[in-house]
């Protein structure tokens, strides 16, 4: 395969500076390796973070007390065939009715099993400020109906698809339940002229994990 371009669907994290914390430090690699002062630069950091961070996947055991962590999730489902679905146009705490949804799907030409799904509501302009809090969101059946597909991964470029005015984890159940990876505060879906492309988000392999910030790309 071919890759013309790559595009960043990822925001930058900026220690110190992030909603939530995330705070590095530097290490003497050379106390911790025994290598040699003399060799030069050589060091190591100290990472204390919250893990749903910037752009951050989640997967069922966020919510699931026996759901799958970051170790239990095959590599495979975060990779794939990503669908976007072009739903800006919508004020702040608007819901997306499944009419809309649907039209979209069938602009871009339709959702299959195994797709990842990314919604664009155009939200992420307003990433790290106020208004950024109060996006649109996917109206329960929207989100039934998408997952419904047999998909491996949804996400959005806001800080949740899911009624503002619901309970946090109520708002999680219909994505989770059906073992699809949550992905949170995606940028840049309207930098490429498809609407489906390849695409990646691995995270790390972490056992009693259920979060992780994630480099999220998709390949044209």
């Amino acid at each position: 395969m071919k890759i013309n371009q790559v595009i960043d669907l990822s925001h930058p994290l900026h220690p110190g500076r992030e909603a939530r914390t995330l705070e590095i430090s530097q290490l003497d690699a050379t106390q911790l390796t025994g290598a040699h002062e003399e060799e030069g630069w050589y060091i190591m950091h100290r990472v204390v973070m919250v893990n749903h961070l910037g752009t951050h996947l989640e997967v069922p055991y966020h919510i699931l007390e026996n759901g799958a962590d970051l170790a239990q999730i095959p590599a495979k489902q975060y990779i794939g065939a990503a669908v976007i679905l072009d739903l800006r146009g919508y004020g702040a705490r608007e819901g997306i009715p499944l009419e809309a949804v649907q039209a979209a799907a069938e602009k871009a030409g339709g959702i299959e099993q195994g797709d990842l799904v990314f919604v664009m509501t155009g939200w992420s302009e307003y990433y790290g400020g106020d208004e950024y809090m109060s996006p649109p969101f996917l109206v329960r059946e929207a989100v039934q109906w998408i997952v419904g597909h047999g998909i491996k991964v949804l996400g959005i470029d806001t800080s949740g698809a899911m009624d503002p005015d619901s309970p946090d984890r109520w708002n999680h159940l219909p994505i989770m339940e059906a073992g699809v990876v949550y992905i949170e505060n995606l940028t840049n879906l309207a930098s490429g002229p498809e609407s489906r492309v390849m695409a990646a988000a691995l995270p790390p392999a972490v056992e009693g994990l259920e979060g992780m910030p994630v480099r999220v790309v998709a390949f044209l």
